[in-house]
C-alpha cells in the first residue's frame, strides 16, 4: 500500500514539474522584422515589429475613417424615436442587471469571509 501511495506521489511531482515547465516554453518566430510569441499552446503572446507605430497608427486611421461611415449607416435609425425609446430601455435594464450581478457578487464575498471567519474562531478540523 505504501508502495503504491509513493508511485502516485512520484507521478504528481512528474505532473507538476512538466505543468511549470510548460508554462516557461516560448515560441519565437521572425520574419522579415515581425517578431511573434507563442505559448505551449500555441496562444499568441505578443506580436513585434519594426515598424509598430505606423501599425498602429494605420490602425487609428482605419478607426477613424470607418466611424462617419458606420453614423451614416446608423443616421436613419437612431433618428427613429421608437429606437431611442427602445435603447433608453436597453441600457437601463443593462444597468440594473449589473448593478444585481454586483449585489449578488458582494453578498457571496461576504458569505466567504464569514465561512472563513467562523472557521478560524471554531477551528478548521473541529466540527
Amino acid at each position: 500500500m505504501f508502495m503504491r501511495r509513493n508511485n502516485y506521489e512520484e507521478l504528481g511531482l512528474k505532473v507538476q514539474r512538466v505543468h511549470q515547465g510548460l508554462e516557461q516554453v516560448r515560441g519565437i518566430g521572425t520574419v522579415n522584422g515581425l517578431r511573434v510569441v507563442v505559448d505551449a499552446q500555441g496562444r499568441l503572446l505578443s506580436v513585434t515589429a519594426d515598424e509598430e507605430d505606423l501599425i498602429l497608427a494605420a490602425y487609428q486611421a482605419a478607426l477613424a475613417d470607418k466611424q462617419p461611415k458606420v453614423d451614416e449607416v446608423m443616421r436613419e435609425l437612431h433618428a427613429d424615436p421608437r429606437f431611442e425609446a427602445v435603447s433608453t430601455f436597453t441600457e437601463a435594464n443593462a444597468a440594473r442587471v449589473e448593478a444585481e450581478r454586483a449585489v449578488r457578487h458582494r453578498r457571496h464575498e461576504q458569505d466567504d469571509d464569514d465561512y472563513y471567519e467562523k472557521r478560524n474562531r471554531a477551528g478548521w478540523f473541529e466540527n
